[in-house]
């Protein structure tokens, strides 16, 4: 895709994530730079495959998510999440509300739990769960496994001191995952080869667009890497 054709997707699918007020139901500390970096990789992403998001609360980033796999027709977005704060039929009806229950699959469960039975094959791996560095890691060793060759996986708020110490440890310099980029909170991997160029070309282009219009607005939280 040539950069105007890429700018008029990123314009369109920003006033889309903007315009789809249902989202803004799902209470979440997830701003809309990752929900846009989210929607673009659920949609784009390479490979045939599901998706999964470890960590969903009330199912905002689900949204996205789901919102992305199902605009291109691909497949299910399996939740995981133990609900402990009593938050699944809270998060079952925000998705009901986007009309995305045929392809979201809610498991409640913990991260460790749901990966002795799940055996899907996924495309895109995000993990938001509990930011401490022995869950963080577990959570990314016990599910990195079910990711195709290309897929990606991504972890919010990688600059909490748990989620970077796992990135620097497991992913960077890694033979077998490469850093693409960040999109707001969320730092985007490849398991390689690598086969997302265009996708995360979108989203350097995306962030660029961002900081010159916005270039008072700054992720303050998350630093460069």
């Amino acid at each position: 895709m040539k950069p105007v054709g890429m700018l008029v997707d990123i314009l369109r699918t920003f006033i889309f994530l903007k315009i789809y007020k249902r989202i803004d139901r799902a209470q979440s500390t997830t701003a809309y730079t990752d929900l846009q970096g989210l929607f673009f990789a659920a949609r784009d992403g390479w490979g045939e495959a599901d998706i999964a998001e470890i960590g969903s609360y009330k199912g905002k980033s689900t949204a996205a998510l789901a919102l992305g796999s199902k605009l291109a027709k691909r497949g299910k977005v399996y939740s995981i999440d133990p609900h402990t704060g009593g938050t699944r039929e809270v998060f079952l009806g925000n998705i009901r509300t986007i009309g995305a229950e045929d392809i979201v699959v809610c498991l409640t469960a913990t991260s460790e739990e749901a990966a002795r039975t799940f055996d899907r094959k996924l495309r895109l791996l995000f993990i938001d769960g509990v930011h401490n560095y022995e869950y963080v890691k577990k959570d990314f060793l016990s599910w990195k496994g079910l990711l195709i060759e290309g897929g990606i996986v991504a972890f919010h708020d990688f600059n909490w001191p748990g989620v970077s110490k796992v990135i620097d440890e497991y992913v960077r310099n890694s033979r077998e995952f490469a850093i693409e980029g960040t999109a707001g909170c969320t730092l985007f991997a490849s398991k390689k080869p690598r086969r997302n160029n265009e996708l995360f070309e979108k989203i350097s282009l995306f962030n660029l667009m961002k900081a010159r219009l916005r270039p008072w607005r700054k992720d303050a939280a998350c630093r460069v890497l």
